[in-house]
């Protein structure tokens, strides 16, 4: 009797957990903490060139910003976007080292450049003994974990992840194709400037503003600071911090099953908030 009993309580339990499971799903409440995550961001050798520069801006990731620890093979990166004064950058040439991937190319006139870069996903096990540590990474409902961890035998998580990095330079002048800094690029995730604020951007999800989301900012010898994106789906820097900052969210899509694959979209947007249009 004792070793049965324990059987049909996780039967049920499991029943009504995946209940609890489906739910957080189609309420879409999962809270993540960026500041927690590995940052992957695209970092200029500087922000404002001369026309006829040959351009680098490295794609890297670190624990901290704005180190440079580990640079992506080329072979990772799926897209690729370089558009300066409104006017795509064809001719990309890329140098791959062990802390940074970079890209580059020949700055021909003035104005501002969008560059973004996204990599394809990758896909990987947690053992679950580690499970609990990637929840807490992504802020993931009671519901969530609960349901994962009824699972029958202990199998691995299943997870995924994207990273989407974008960054804002200038060719002399920020003024030439400004309007650029306001438009999505073909990014599952990604900031946007807001026209009327220097220091406010929205946040994105498949082009469509994101509100309530968590946001962190990361300056270099500055606190960082973990905000939220308002109604409007846009954080404001607080006016304190100056110069280059990060932007950082994360997206976590679960599966319809507790054994799926959690899949993880980061986005990262770097600028030189002393830049004016």
């Amino acid at each position: 009797m004792r070793n049965h009993l324990p059987i049909k309580r996780a039967t049920l339990s499991k029943r009504w957990l995946f209940g609890l499971f489906t739910s957080a799903i189609l309420l879409t409440t999962v809270v993540v903490t960026p500041s927690l995550a590995h940052k992957t961001f695209l970092w200029p050798s500087k922000f404002l060139w001369n026309t006829g520069d040959v351009v680098g801006v490295a794609l890297t990731s670190a624990l901290a910003f704005p180190d440079l620890q580990f640079g992506p093979a080329r072979d990772r990166i799926s897209f690729t976007s370089v558009v300066l004064d409104n006017k795509a950058v064809g001719a990309l040439s890329y140098e791959e080292s062990d802390t940074f991937l970079n890209v580059k190319f020949t700055a021909e006139r003035p104005g501002l450049a969008v560059i973004a870069m996204s990599s394809k996903p990758r896909f990987g096990e947690i053992k679950p003994e580690d499970a609990s540590e990637y929840f807490d990474e992504i802020g993931a409902e009671s519901s969530v974990r609960a349901a994962f961890e009824a699972l029958p035998g202990s199998p691995p998580l299943n997870r995924s992840y994207s990273k989407h990095s974008k960054t804002f330079i200038c060719i002399e002048t920020c003024a030439a194709g400004n309007e650029a800094r306001f438009v999505p690029v073909e990014q599952a995730l990604q900031f946007v400037a807001v026209e009327s604020d220097n220091t406010a951007f929205m946040l994105l999800r498949d082009g469509k503003p994101v509100a309530g989301h968590a946001v962190s900012v990361s300056a270099p010898d500055q606190e960082q600071r973990d905000l939220s994106t308002n109604a409007e789906g846009v954080v404001i820097i607080d006016s304190s911090m100056t110069g280059v900052v990060m932007l950082m969210s994360i997206w976590i899509t679960l599966p319809d099953h507790p054994d799926g694959v959690y899949h993880s979209d980061y986005a990262t947007l770097t600028v030189d908030l002393s830049q004016k249009g």
